[in-house]
């Protein structure tokens, strides 16, 4: 991972992916107009903050990577591990999707957080791209796989081909979890097995996202992968966090983009 400075932002690149044909950053809260508890690059439209900020802060994130605001690719995520192909850009964003996939040069596709993972994947043999978003409910239900199903159905995209990249997220550290958690959690994943995604500290047990979702993609065959190791919890000044501020807070973004 590196950082770049652009149009005032403070962008996140990762280093696997700088590969002709693409270009991808992760946004940080550092930039944009947006004040108050939303505070700097907040792309969420549907957090409270005003749109018209909303809609600034996103033509500047388009503008720092050369992308037209008018064809920018939205969706509104609600948890699930549905995909939805992108053929044109710039219509109403689609609903209860989580991932967006595509083979158009030009459309830049957007996925948003503030705590979950958000995750680029790039074909660079069949010129494809997906971004999606997942928390622990994505997750279970296998966006992952589902996203390199529709990759491999639309463009017949191969995992070994495939160079992923996952963003910032919240920590294990930062990301204690009940018991309703742990019993959803371990009808998909046995006793035993579970143990390398769940600490146990002070009594209380701890998640790690991360580390399921590096599991996901070694089992899937996408051995080509970076992970950014920055907690969106505890890096306040970089990331906003649902957890840490509750659901009066922004959400920063993954962009991703075919190029000719």
């Amino acid at each position: 991972m590196h950082t770049e400075e652009k149009n005032g932002l403070k962008l996140l690149r990762f280093d696997t992916l700088g590969l002709p044909g693409l270009d991808c950053a992760v946004s940080t809260r550092q930039g944009g107009v947006s004040t108050g508890a939303y505070a700097g690059l907040n792309l969420g439209s549907g957090t409270g903050d005003k749109i018209e900020n909303v809609e600034e802060n996103l033509a500047l994130l388009c503008g720092a990577l050369g992308a037209e605001p008018a064809r920018l690719e939205r969706m509104r995520q609600r948890h699930t591990a549905n995909v939805a192909v992108v053929e044109g850009g710039g219509g109403t964003p689609p609903d209860n999707i989580d991932a967006l996939v595509t083979n158009v040069p030009w459309v830049p596709l957007l996925a948003l957080s503030a705590d979950c993972a958000l995750t680029v994947f790039y074909d660079r043999k069949r010129r494809a791209v997906a971004a999606a978003h997942s928390g622990w409910r994505g997750a279970m239900l296998g966006i992952y796989a589902a996203v390199l199903n529709v990759m491999k159905l639309r463009y017949g995209t191969e995992p070994g081909d495939v160079v992923a990249g996952v963003s910032p997220m919240i920590s294990a550290a930062n990301y204690p979890v009940r018991s309703d958690f742990l019993e959803k959690f371990k009808a998909f994943y046995p006793e035993g097995a579970d143990k390398r995604f769940l600490t146990v500290k002070d009594g209380l047990h701890f998640f790690s996202l991360r580390e399921l979702l590096r599991s996901q993609l070694e089992t899937l065959g996408v051995k080509n992968h970076e992970f950014m190791h920055l907690c969106t919890y505890s890096e306040k000044e970089m990331f906003y966090s649902w957890r840490r501020e509750g659901e009066k807070t922004g959400r920063f973004g993954l962009l991703a983009m075919l190029k000719d």
